[in-house]
Formats: C-alpha cells, sequence, structure tokens
C-alpha cells in the first residue's frame, strides 16, 4: 500500500529520511510559492544613501517592520 503524504511528512521528523512528493502535492505544500520584494522594500534593504537614489525612487511610505 502506498504511503500517503500525511505519512511523508511525519517521517521527516526522523533524521536521515528522504522522501518523494510529487510536483503537485508540492505545489500544494507551498514549495514553489515566492514572495517578491517591492520596489520601496527592496531600495530600503540596500541601505543606498538617499542622494544616491534616482529622482522618486523610494518615496513609497512603507509601515515599520514589514
Amino acid at each position: 500500500m502506498p504511503r500517503t503524504t500525511e505519512q511523508d511528512l511525519l517521517a521527516l521528523t526522523t533524521p536521515g529520511t528522504v522522501i518523494q512528493i510529487d510536483p503537485r502535492a508540492a505545489e500544494d505544500l507551498g514549495a514553489f510559492e515566492e514572495l517578491a520584494l517591492t520596489e520601496a522594500e527592496a531600495l530600503a534593504s540596500a541601505q543606498i544613501p538617499p542622494e544616491h537614489l534616482p529622482a522618486g525612487a523610494g518615496t513609497t511610505d512603507m509601515e515599520e517592520g514589514a
């Protein structure tokens, strides 16, 4: 009897365990989810002094800690 995805995921708590999950199940589990930065977040993370930014760049208000 084939193992279920739930059984495979529980097996991951055992060190050295390797499991195979089909692409659809992996996608359902969020394996291919990509979170992109906004332009303002990218500029803020680069720590570029404001005088070196292009005109109008980074002028969007961002929430603190976002």
